[in-house]
């Protein structure tokens, strides 16, 4: 299922699998799947495609739900139209980093979702503050699982692959 969704008051197209192509409209920091399994990404996110500033331009992000949540949940709300804000409002959207090392101890870790805090979302900054903020208050921003240091960026989730 491929569905134009609109929650908290920003729109995106929201995928509930990991066929998309890549193509010269689509601004991409990593493209998750070239080095995570489908199949394992499907365990912890979501592919959304938020429109940018420039038009016909589209960001791809991954939007993670910072609970242990089933997201089939989520897809089946979202393909029969019955989603509300609130099953949203746990999730953040992220991109994708595939090579993230600790600058303390050198640990690398082949993939990761990190969330960009400017460009989170582009034209909804408030939401992007809330977003923000509830995963700094609970903090739900990961460490190295290697030594305890903090990442440079924002990492919400490792893949242990």
């Amino acid at each position: 299922m491929i569905k134009i969704i609109e929650t908290e008051n920003t729109e995106f197209t929201y995928w509930d699998n990991f066929n998309y192509k890549i193509n010269d409209s689509i601004l991409v920091s990593n493209d998750a799947k070239k080095y995570i399994y489908p199949n394992e990404l499907m365990k912890i996110c979501r592919p959304v495609f938020t429109k940018y500033y420039k038009k016909g331009m589209f960001m791809l992000d991954y939007l993670f739900w910072i609970d242990n949540i089933d997201i089939r949940d989520i897809d089946l709300k979202v393909k029969n139209n019955t989603f509300y804000d609130i099953d949203f409002e746990r999730s953040i959207k992220t991109y994708f980093l595939n090579n993230l090392k600790c600058l303390q101890c050198g640990k690398i870790y082949r993939g990761a979702l990190s969330v960009d805090p400017v460009l989170i979302y582009p034209k909804n900054f408030k939401l992007g503050d809330i977003k923000l903020k509830m995963i700094n208050d609970e903090n739900k921003i990961i460490k190295c699982h290697e030594c305890g240091n903090a990442f440079t960026s924002k990492v919400l989730h490792i893949s242990l692959n």
